[in-house]
């Protein structure tokens, strides 16, 4: 397998053992950053240009869409004092690009002969043909670590986020995991694409009623396997996608893998006519879009301890399918 040490921005508090991150992770952010060419309004502590991470797509010079209802930002409650990432769905968008990007892994990451295929062009809005692309997969690993609790420890209507492994400051992504207050807590969500890259009416919650109050931790790991299964004449991933909450494994599924392959409008123009998209991943998304929820603005979710790198490493206890809830209902997809 083709894999590195954990990869961060170099500004940033190195990766300790065990796939956990440094406690003070954000504590390498400022709290009142406000990069040039911001959008009126954009919030003190913006994560824009801030160690690797963006709010922009990668053609533009400003903001391209909303501002977003997100900042770096100094808390001191019972868990102590420190700096957290705070964001909300207040403000929404049916955008990717211009949506909040992590800072990427130390290596591209997806099968053989995969890349960070763009289809945004140089202005960020219209399509390119054929499809360009970045660089090469170099790992066929991708790990990504954040906790994550309520802002205000108590319910908030219409609080949802979604996380994807996708690639940087583009409208491709190959995981969706969906974080949704419920009112009676907060619920787990994930989709895995199907035969041919078709998806289910509605997501699968993986675990539910998780507490507002306490401190909740996830992992993702991406094991990217070359080429695709096929079953009676359909196309499905082969890829293995992992997630681990607090510790222990809940779901084992693919990733978009089968979309990509299968669908003509998003098929690689580069060199065989025809030939499947190959889609590697460097970033974390973290997507604001759907209905929007004002009522959550200032407030969402805490996020701690981020760590985005190559080597699947989960906490430990990481071991048996002992999800911290079962499963229950579904949601659409955004």
């Amino acid at each position: 397998m083709r894999s590195n040490l954990l990869g961060m921005c170099s500004a940033v508090a190195a990766v300790a053992v065990a796939g956990s991150a440094n406690a003070d992770y954000w504590d390498a952010f400022s709290t009142s950053w406000l990069p040039s060419g911001a959008q009126s309004g954009t919030l003190a502590g913006t994560v824009d240009g801030q160690n690797g991470w963006t709010t922009r797509d990668n053609f533009t010079t400003a903001t391209t869409v909303g501002r977003w209802d997100q900042q770096v930002m100094n808390v001191n409650d019972a868990n102590g004092s420190r700096k957290v990432f705070r964001m909300s769905n207040a403000i929404t968008s049916s955008t990717y690009s211009s949506q909040v990007f992590s800072a990427v892994s130390g290596q591209v990451a997806g099968e053989s002969g995969s890349a960070l295929w763009n289809d945004r062009g140089t202005n960020g809005s219209a399509p390119l043909n054929p499809l360009g692309y970045g660089a090469y997969a170099a790992s066929d690993s991708f790990y990504s670590k954040v906790a994550f609790r309520s802002a205000t420890g108590a319910a908030q209507t219409g609080l949802s986020l979604t996380l994807s492994a996708s690639a940087k400051q583009s409208s491709a992504r190959m995981t969706w995991l969906n974080l949704q207050d419920t009112g009676a807590g907060f619920n787990v969500n994930f989709y895995d694409a199907g035969a041919n890259g078709t998806f289910a009416p509605a997501s699968t919650t993986i675990a539910s009623g998780l507490s507002y109050a306490d401190l909740h931790t996830l992992e993702m790991g991406i094991t990217f396997v070359n080429g695709v299964n096929t079953v009676g004449g359909q196309v499905f991933g082969n890829d293995i996608v992992r997630i681990w909450l607090n510790g222990s494994l809940i779901h084992t599924g693919t990733t978009f893998e089968s979309y990509y392959y299968s669908n003509a409008s998003e098929r690689n123009a580069i060199g065989t006519p025809g030939a499947p998209r190959l889609q590697a991943v460097d970033s974390m998304l973290f997507r604001s879009t759907g209905t929007a929820a004002p009522g959550t603005s200032g407030n969402g979710f805490y996020f701690e301890d981020f760590a985005i790198g190559n080597t699947i490493v989960p906490a430990p206890g990481a071991i048996a399918l002992l999800g911290a809830a079962g499963l229950m209902g579904r949601r659409r997809r955004n």
